[in-house]
């Protein structure tokens, strides 16, 4: 059980639609999105983490103006099981006496409306390093990180735990101007927002929208 010191408290709610993230990287991540898209008008949250997104729902359903919110998306790494993910971020929801989707990538209920999305994909374990990556598998650093894990696993005989979080780091190095951060590498453009990829992400924030605009905006 979480202490009241490790449970992170929501933001003011200034805007009607809100977006729930895992963590500071996950926010620059959608903010750069959100600007390749061209939308605006949606206020992004960090929970800080999947452990801490049941009181955090919890806590930002309690806000004396939680009824202007008329739409809600919450954003889960798959982690090992995109099923699991999607269950948990459900149950976190019904905890909290709010409505939730059937199914990842869809919104339901009213005022607010509330859609859960899951990363890479709703089928695939994953994270959101893993569709960044993804989106640049056609750029030549990625056949230089290849190598060096590769290098890696014959020198050394294991491979990072979490893979994907090490070949991000291992691309982000490859760059003029290195960061640390995925977010970061967002807002350099290091990622290929128009890559495919992200075609399902994008659907996602349209739908976060789609009471006050019918038109399928950076598609």
């Amino acid at each position: 059980m979480l202490s009241e010191k490790q449970i992170k408290l929501p933001e003011p709610i200034k805007e009607s639609k809100q977006l729930l993230v895992e963590g500071r990287s996950d926010e620059e991540f959608f903010k750069a999105l959100m600007r390749n898209m061209g939308i605006e008008g949606i206020q992004i949250q960090r929970y800080e983490g999947k452990d801490r997104l049941r009181n955090f729902i919890e806590r930002f359903r309690s806000q004396s103006n939680f009824k202007m919110v008329v739409s809600l998306g919450i954003v889960r790494d798959a982690d090992n099981n995109a099923k699991s993910a999607f269950q948990s971020v459900c149950s976190a929801l019904k905890n909290a006496g709010l409505s939730h989707p059937k199914q990842p990538e869809s919104f339901e209920g009213t005022k607010p409306r509330i859609g859960v999305l899951v990363l890479p994909d709703a089928n695939t374990p994953g994270m959101l390093e893993t569709i960044c990556l993804r989106s640049v598998t056609d750029d030549p650093a990625m056949k230089c990180v290849d190598e060096y894990f590769n290098c890696v696993q014959e020198q050394l005989g294991y491979l990072p735990k979490t893979i994907n979080k090490a070949q991000v780091q291992a691309f982000m190095a490859s760059k003029p101007e290195t960061v640390w951060q995925l977010g970061e590498a967002a807002q350099k453009n290091y990622w290929q927002l128009d890559h495919p990829t992200f075609d399902h992400v994008k659907r996602f924030m349209n739908d976060l929208l789609m009471n006050s605009t019918s038109s399928i905006i950076g598609m």
